[in-house]
């Protein structure tokens, strides 16, 4: 990790953790980035006297990193979250998101439909002015029973989709039991509408393409620092 980098993350986790009250439920997206904020986030919560925080993982992956900062776990209880962390793979000019890339995105989109506040953290790179530019693919979670007729429907929607693979090349399957049709789409210029029409597709049980609002992106700036946007 570049020095100017984990000066952004330090700032980030502490602005994240000053914004967490004793006892309140948090959401933990997966990824890279997230799993490097959780050590921030525990020190500065620590500092700040934090207590009686509970957090909900959206995988086995960033499960096993918030028990390693010594953080409570719950399930998803039926008022929600008060507040998600989480990364992104793409986020346009709108602060659409493109995420998925670490196989989580049912339970990531779960949890975003299902929070009061969210913060999404993202490099500089990551950003563009319409989702799928530059070569990135939404991921598609699939029923494996349903893989050809998805993978079908995504092509008459425009897309090119390939079914990820693991380390074997064998067919990757989420802690859901399910595939992964990783499609590459034209840059988007509708992201709801696509959305909504791949995720009505039978078999298809979710879409790496997140609309949601309101959400907060916090933007990681080569400086060391990083700029809030904010999506109504």
């Amino acid at each position: 990790m570049s020095t100017r980098r984990a000066e952004s993350l330090q700032k980030i986790g502490a602005a994240v953790a000053g914004q967490i009250a004793d006892g309140a439920l948090l959401g933990l997206g997966s990824g890279s980035t997230v799993a490097s904020l959780l050590p921030i986030i525990a020190h500065e919560m620590k500092k700040q006297a934090v207590t009686g925080a509970r957090w909900v993982p959206t995988s086995i992956q960033i499960q096993l990193e918030a028990q390693k900062v010594g953080f409570e776990l719950s399930p998803l209880s039926r008022t929600g979250v008060d507040l998600v962390v989480d990364g992104a793979d793409q986020v346009d000019e709108k602060l659409n998101l493109i995420k998925g890339g670490g196989g989580a995105l049912l339970k990531e989109k779960v949890l975003l439909s299902n929070t009061k506040r969210s913060i999404i953290v993202a490099d500089e790179r990551k950003f563009a002015k319409m989702l799928c530019a530059n070569g990135v693919r939404v991921p598609v979670e699939a029923s494996p029973f349903a893989r050809e007729p998805v993978t079908q429907r995504l092509r008459e929607l425009g897309g090119e989709p390939i079914l990820r693979l693991d380390q074997r090349a064998f067919p990757l399957y989420t802690e859901n039991g399910n595939v992964i049709l990783d499609t590459l789409f034209e840059p988007i210029e509708r992201p709801a509408a696509l959305e909504k029409e791949v995720k009505m597709t039978p078999g298809v049980v979710e879409v790496g393409i997140f609309t949601i609002r309101p959400i907060e992106v916090y933007r990681l700036e080569e400086n060391g620092g990083f700029r809030t946007l904010r999506k109504r």
